[in-house]
């Protein structure tokens, strides 16, 4: 029920979306997949630079779709155009729909390849965050069964872990907690996650060309860096509900500093934990450049901690934090004045999170898989209110 109820934003703006396709506003309905898949389609007919000059991207959007559209404008680097050229050779709407089929999916199969229930994935995938994901047409299932299946399998399957942390440089600023954090707990993954990315990388400087590396660094990258600075175009910074957005209003230079000291404190804390909780809350913090349905990151830790706390006990509070917590992305386009109170929000995770421990099914320790029976965010042993907490010392 509880579920069902989180669930009633996201249909309220599933069926505005529906509306606006079937009455003649397709392109504007597909939302940000419109980017998915003109990028992909540009690449794929060899104009992979027009991909990455904002007014040439622009005009052949206008013209291919010949609708008032917002501003739209390519913000990743090269080698995420290797997935998307991979579906754009389909019309717009079914590729959408295959990118955020197949990466959902993927989420899946990583959740249960860290042996997590059927009723955690399958909650996850229907959570709010995940319904806004896909109703905008973006990446956010993708990038969590990068994130959450690095930190979840480091232990148990360090290769493939740092394989997905590695594919997870297609979208940098949700990763930057990662490395460290890696290096802390297994240089197998750390050196499987340095050498993904530049396989990675390499593929798609051999399949567009250095012109679009280059075209990305002198071009993109400061583009996307203006946004963030002067928060224009409002389509792109309009929405933004990090930490650098909430204290925007003190100014561009306080809210950078404000900003690297949390970035900063982020990564020395995820480097010094074995929680991997507490790492997908830190890297929502430490990024500049946060949408709501980045989020999904937020949503998996919250049901590793909900799980464990219906097994264990919540502390004072916590369940209705939880709730709040599971039902914020949903509620953010109907209520977008709250959207600066989310850093606060990430901080009390944070401060739950700390009460869980680590992942004892992570570690790669044969006594402790047979003592689990089961890989996934375990319950401490004994319960959490029949001994006195500690906090998360990261050894």
């Amino acid at each position: 029920m509880v579920l069902a109820l989180c669930t009633l934003p996201s249909v309220g703006e599933a069926v505005a979306v529906v509306w606006g396709a079937t009455h003649g506003f397709g392109p504007k309905a597909l939302r940000d997949g419109l980017d998915f898949w003109a990028g992909g389609y540009l690449a794929l007919h060899g104009q992979v630079l027009t991909v990455f000059d904002p007014a040439g991207y622009e005009r052949f959007i206008r013209a291919t779709f010949a609708a008032k559209l917002p501003t739209h404008m390519w913000s990743y680097p090269p080698n995420y155009l290797l997935l998307a050229a991979g579906l754009d050779w389909l019309k717009p709407w079914p590729a959408v729909f295959a990118f955020d089929g197949l990466s959902l999916a993927l989420l899946v199969g990583v959740l249960r390849l860290a042996r997590q229930p059927w009723g955690l994935v399958a909650a996850v995938a229907v959570s709010p965050v995940s319904l806004e994901n896909l109703l905008e047409g973006q990446n956010a299932a993708l990038m969590t069964a990068f994130i959450g299946g690095a930190v979840l399998l480091v232990g148990a399957r360090p290769k493939l872990a740092g394989v997905l942390a590695g594919l997870a440089s297609v979208k940098p600023q949700l990763g930057v907690t990662l490395p460290l954090f890696l290096l802390r707990r297994s240089r197998v993954a750390f050196g499987a996650a340095v050498a993904a990315a530049l396989v990675l990388g390499v593929a798609s400087w051999l399949a567009f060309g250095a012109g679009a590396w280059g075209a990305f660094w002198t071009v993109t990258r400061p583009a996307m860096t203006n946004v963030l600075l002067t928060g224009k175009p409002p389509e792109f910074a309009g929405g933004l509900i990090s930490v650098f957005a909430t204290f925007r209003s003190l100014g561009v230079h306080a809210a950078l500093v404000i900003q690297g000291i949390v970035t900063l404190g982020a990564i020395a804390a995820a480097a010094r934990t074995r929680n991997p909780v507490m790492v997908l809350i830190l890297g929502a913090l430490a990024s500049p450049y946060l949408h709501d349905y980045d989020l999904l990151g937020v949503a998996l830790a919250v049901a590793l901690m909900t799980r464990s706390g219906m097994r264990n006990g919540f502390a004072p509070g916590e369940s209705v934090l939880f709730f709040f917590a599971w039902f914020w992305p949903g509620a953010l386009p109907w209520l977008p004045q709250m959207a600066h109170a989310t850093p606060l929000l990430l901080l009390l995770l944070l401060a739950s999170a700390a009460r869980y421990g680590r992942l004892t099914g992570c570690d790669s320790s044969p006594a402790i898989h047979a003592k689990q029976g089961q890989g996934g965010f375990a319950p401490l042993d004994p319960p959490l209110r029949a001994q006195p907490l500690e906090p998360d010392s990261g050894r």
